[in-house]
């Protein structure tokens, strides 16, 4: 099975910027930003973050505003702050050489398991497994497995990589969730592995693995004030790195009009958010700001543009 794997994966691979020379920092780079976010929305933020940031030691030195507006609308900043906090541990402990070795990189802020298996085998070609949600669908399907058991996933990724030229097996297992082995619509006639998969044998590829039930969702309804001065600055505060407008969960007291709403979900939270332009009674703690020259979350921006 990994020799069909392999093949198919040299034919079919996509052609990603992070696979051109499997650069360790490259690499590293794209499993943080792959974490909860597409390919297709990371392309763009990865061509633009190393260009910006070509060395692990640029990173490190890196001011934390810049890193926070090159990473502005991927969300989820704990990642891009991990990062940074590691690289400047690479640079001080390492001379700038990212380690090939597994506890060293586990010791690392933002690396789990699975975070150094992607480096380990992508980068460096070493035999270390990996399971994410592409791969955890793949083995599932091939072997049947109905249900979550994170030991076994892991021992037969283990396996595999065990089998097979490490970087190629990982990412083919990868590749093939990502483009043939998908969540709805399995598209099983183009599968290199067909033959051996037990859910496909079974007609069981639409059921395995099962699906966890939903955590249900809550509205939240928010009031957003986007004032102007004179000079065509905003009224922001900083929060965690990030700038935003006043946000209130009552319409605050002031000179408002209500010129739109946005939405935006954050995990299981619902946001409606009714922008109003105007002037607030009250602005203490805030900023006049540039909104052009300042690091924004998604939201954010959406609230921006709802103002006109």
């Amino acid at each position: 099975m990994h020799d069909e794997l392999v093949r198919w994966f040299a034919k079919h691979q996509r052609l990603l910027p992070w696979r051109a020379e499997y650069n360790p920092y490259h690499v590293w780079v794209s499993e943080v930003m792959l974490q909860q976010t597409q390919v297709s929305t990371v392309l763009p933020y990865f061509e633009r973050f190393l260009a910006a940031l070509p060395s692990i030691s640029a990173l490190a030195a890196a001011d934390e505003q810049q890193i926070l507006t090159l990473w502005a609308g991927l969300g989820y900043y704990s990642r891009v702050r991990n990062l940074q906090a590691a690289a400047k541990i690479v640079v001080e402990k390492y001379r700038g050489v990212i380690p090939d070795d597994y506890e060293a990189l586990r010791s690392l802020p933002g690396i789990g398991q699975y975070m150094a298996g992607a480096i380990l085998s992508i980068a460096f070609n070493k035999p270390y497994p990996i399971v994410d949600g592409n791969v955890r669908r793949v083995l599932s399907r091939i072997y049947g497995w109905d249900g979550e058991n994170a030991k076994q996933l892991w021992e037969a990724a283990e396996h595999l990589v065990q089998k097979a030229e490490p970087r190629a097996i990982n990412q083919a297992l990868m590749e093939l969730g990502a483009t043939v082995c998908s969540f709805k619509a399995p598209r099983c006639l183009l599968c290199p592995v067909q033959k051996a998969c037990v859910a496909f044998r079974t007609g069981m590829q639409d059921s395995i693995p099962s699906v966890k039930k939903r955590t249900e969702s809550v509205r939240v309804l928010l009031f957003a004030v986007v004032q102007r001065n004179r000079k065509d600055l905003v009224l922001m505060r900083q929060q965690k790195g990030l700038w935003e407008f006043p946000m209130f969960n009552e319409l605050a007291p002031g000179s408002l009009t209500l010129v739109g709403t946005c939405r935006h979900t954050i995990t299981h939270h619902r946001l409606e958010v009714k922008v109003y332009t105007g002037k607030l009674e009250s602005i203490g703690g805030f900023e006049w700001k540039d909104f052009e020259s300042v690091p924004v979350s998604s939201l954010t921006k959406k609230i921006f543009a709802a103002a006109g």
